[in-house]
């Protein structure tokens, strides 16, 4: 059943990628495909997880890793058409190439909202494929959280002001030093920090990035003050493409991946991540990573 789902999986890919090579590809249909690959990976996950041995074999091992990096060339592949549809859009909304009617600058609005979301899609399918895979490359290197914070921040402020909502950092000093992969941890919290400015109250919605040291961890905390979750939620939280049934949550646009990412980073950087929330209280996710020795 595993190398069955696996080969499927490929056979998708194959037809995907040969569709972006030669333009054919079909936008209102990209999001529907790429769910049923990831389907595919996941249902050949299980029963290796119920069965087998603890380790994997040899064989299957070589398998998942090459299946990982064809993922890696095949969503590479995939994103070449949507950065020529991206940068033509761009093109028809200068006012050097003429002026537009409101209805085509509506539709050249959707072209680009849409062609951004199905970007981000294939980055979360990628680094997912890449988390199961074990082929996640992480860099790491000394740095100060401060660094990743402002980071966090300044690529999460435009949403923040573009929903109206408060984000603010609370970052000490003393904090202890990090060896690690800051780009990969910046990753990781903008889709916590997304998250928490989305689901969040309309009116006075506040989101707070904050840090703490404790012995030689440091401890980072995402606080805001949104709709919260019930505990069955909370132990949903981390599933690939779960959401939420709440209409709130519904009413962005999403795959249901964010969340999974972030966790699955975290816990490639050697963290923890614990989740506190109660329904129209909101929600503190703790990250507790290692500092240097």
């Amino acid at each position: 059943m595993t190398q069955q789902a696996l080969e499927q999986a490929r056979t998708l890919l194959n037809e995907l990628t040969e569709a972006a090579r030669n333009g054919q590809i079909i936008p209102v249909r990209l999001t529907g495909q790429l769910q049923a690959i990831s389907d595919l990976l996941t249902q050949a996950a299980q029963p290796e997880a119920q069965a087998a041995p603890e380790e994997p074999t040899g064989d299957l091992e070589t398998y998942r890793h090459t299946l990982a990096e064809f993922l890696r060339h095949a969503f590479h592949d995939l994103r070449l058409p949507l950065t020529s549809i991206r940068g033509y859009s761009d093109m028809l909304g200068n006012p050097a190439m003429g002026q537009l009617t409101p209805m085509q600058q509506q539709f050249v609005d959707v072209i680009k909202a849409n062609s951004r979301r199905l970007e981000s899609l294939l980055v979360d399918v990628s680094d997912m494929s890449k988390i199961r895979g074990g082929v996640l490359n992480l860099t790491p290197k000394m740095d100060m959280f401060k660094n990743i914070a402002m980071m966090v921040e300044k690529q999460m402020r435009p949403l923040a002001d573009e929903l109206k909502r408060t984000l603010t950092l609370e970052i000490p000093s003393g904090l202890p030093i990090l060896n690690i992969d800051g780009d990969m941890l910046a990753k990781a919290l903008n889709k916590l920090v997304e998250n928490a400015l989305r689901y969040n109250q309309p009116e006075n919605g506040i989101v707070v990035l904050r840090a703490a040291a404790e012995g030689g961890n440091l401890l980072i905390f995402v606080e805001d003050n949104g709709i919260g979750m019930s505990p069955e939620q909370v132990a949903r939280l981390g599933e690939p493409y779960f959401r939420s049934d709440d209409e709130r949550v519904l009413a962005f646009k999403g795959s249901g991946l964010g969340t999974p990412v972030a966790f699955g980073i975290i816990a490639l950087l050697g963290g923890t991540i614990s989740v506190d929330s109660q329904p129209e209280q909101g929600t503190t996710i703790t990250v507790i990573l290692p500092g240097m020795t």
